[in-house]
């Protein structure tokens, strides 16, 4: 109850602070450095996302430079300092697609999001991080895969767009994708957006090529490495294994292996695609991985 009431304070504050306006829902968003900050990244992420959401939402509270709330001291990655900042941020990664359960046709890939860098000003008030999440991987009997979901950061007084992805925190839809090897020759990876990374093709199909390793990120920057394709041993060269996730933020996962008793997709990170499932010719199927949770990153400018 007291941090409820602090916040409604801090919120009345910040309303202060920008002008008058129309007040913003508090609702059950909580702080963003109980629920979401990672102290490993520096960064704000998904920790344990509910069943079929879209994202998480919370909330930041910038302060005025010289007058540091008692609540900075003990939540430091809910509360931050005005000032110029660097964001990095990725909405969630494409989920991988599965293996075809019988004919030999390992899953693509699923497509990295893509990432945002840019610079600035973050003056004192309460601010909206909406962090989407990774698309869920295809099933092993041909089903389908989830598009990752978009981020942004948001002024939550006025709702103006900081950075990210406009409308991510009303986003309600996830799109659907044919990633996942249901029948021979459909074992394309995910394909990319402005500015992110394609997933890499899964082995067989009616071309019976190896699988592919995911893309590189379209735009310039030191971005995560691409999802390394499946390995196979034996006659076959490749030709079931599941294609490697595009890279974001993060890499992208690895394909699934296509010998007996080989690796699972993996599962991409920060943004990046998760990797395609093997296909079910030599060993059972595997579904594809779950992309990689949206991710933001925000560092004093230097």
């Amino acid at each position: 109850m007291k941090n409820e009431i602090r916040l409604a304070l801090l919120c009345l504050a910040a309303a202060s602070a920008v002008g008058a306006g129309p007040a913003f829902g508090q609702g059950a968003t909580p702080l963003c450095g109980s629920t979401n900050f990672d102290e490993s990244r520096n960064a704000f992420t998904i920790k344990e996302p509910a069943a079929d959401a879209v994202n998480q939402q919370c909330f930041i509270t910038v302060y005025y430079s010289g007058n540091v709330p008692f609540e900075a001291r003990q939540s430091p990655g809910s509360y931050i300092v005005e000032g110029t900042y660097d964001i990095e941020l990725s909405g969630g990664g494409g989920g991988g697609g599965g293996g075809a359960a019988k004919e030999g046709a390992g899953g693509g890939g699923g497509a990295g999001a893509a990432p945002l860098r840019t610079v600035q000003y973050l003056s004192p008030g309460v601010y909206k991080l909406t962090i989407g999440t990774g698309g869920q991987g295809g099933s092993a009997n041909g089903g389908w895969t989830s598009d990752g979901n978009p981020t942004s950061i948001t002024n939550a007084y006025t709702g103006q767009l900081i950075a990210g992805f406009q409308g991510a925190d009303v986003w309600l839809q996830q799109g659907r994708t044919a990633g996942s090897a249901d029948r021979v020759g459909d074992v394309r990876g995910g394909q990319a957006r402005a500015g992110g990374s394609s997933g890499g093709s899964g082995g067989g199909g009616e071309s019976r090529q190896a699988a592919q390793t995911g893309g590189m990120v379209q735009s310039a920057g030191n971005y995560g490495v691409p999802g390394q394709a499946g390995r196979e041993s034996g006659i076959d060269n490749d030709r079931n294994a599941g294609g490697g996730g595009g890279a974001s933020v993060g890499g992208g996962g690895r394909g699934g292996s296509a010998i007996s008793n080989g690796a699972s997709a993996e599962v991409g990170d920060a943004g990046g695609g998760g990797g395609g499932g093997r296909s079910g010719e030599h060993g059972t199927a595997q579904a594809g991985a779950r992309g990689g949770h949206g991710f933001i990153r925000l560092s004093i400018a230097k």
